[in-house]
């Protein structure tokens, strides 16, 4: 997929986002859920920092097939919105991923994803901030 290379807008990487995250999201191993393993096992693994950068790295270290480790190498339009929407749907990744505020954060991220990925996604909360809440009070056991 090509992506501007001019600025964006907030709502436009959001979009970007889910676009990447919509290719193949009917799939049993989807690019989004490969996303979310791989994100999962290495904050299991104590990883302290998720970041874009690191994942193709990641993938690497986790035999994934070199085809697969290059699904992640996509610049921050992308990877802050999908960021957020990791903590929103796995909320103990907040422990391992740490957005900072952005313009995105004004974005009703669940409503796009549902509108262009699919509208039965459960996500724990509505932003990556209520999540990080939730994780903090404890609110979210298995999530």
């Amino acid at each position: 997929m090509d992506y501007p290379s001019t600025a964006t807008t907030p709502l436009q990487r959001v979009e970007m986002a889910c676009a990447w995250a919509a290719k193949d999201y009917a799939k049993p191993s989807s690019r989004w859920m490969r996303l979310v393993r791989l994100c999962e096992r290495k904050a299991r693994q104590g990883e302290p920092c998720i970041r874009r950068g690191d994942l193709y790295r990641m993938a690497q270290e986790e035999g994934l097939d070199i085809s697969i480790c290059r699904e992640f190498r996509f610049d921050n339009n992308i990877w802050a919105p999908l960021s957020r929407y990791l903590i929103m749907f796995r909320p103990r990744l907040a422990q391992s991923i740490h957005p900072k505020r952005s313009e995105i954060d004004d974005v009703d991220l669940v409503a796009v994803w549902h509108d262009q990925v699919n509208s039965q996604t459960f996500f724990y909360a509505d932003t990556w901030q209520e999540a990080v809440r939730a994780l903090e009070l404890g609110d979210v056991s298995a999530a």
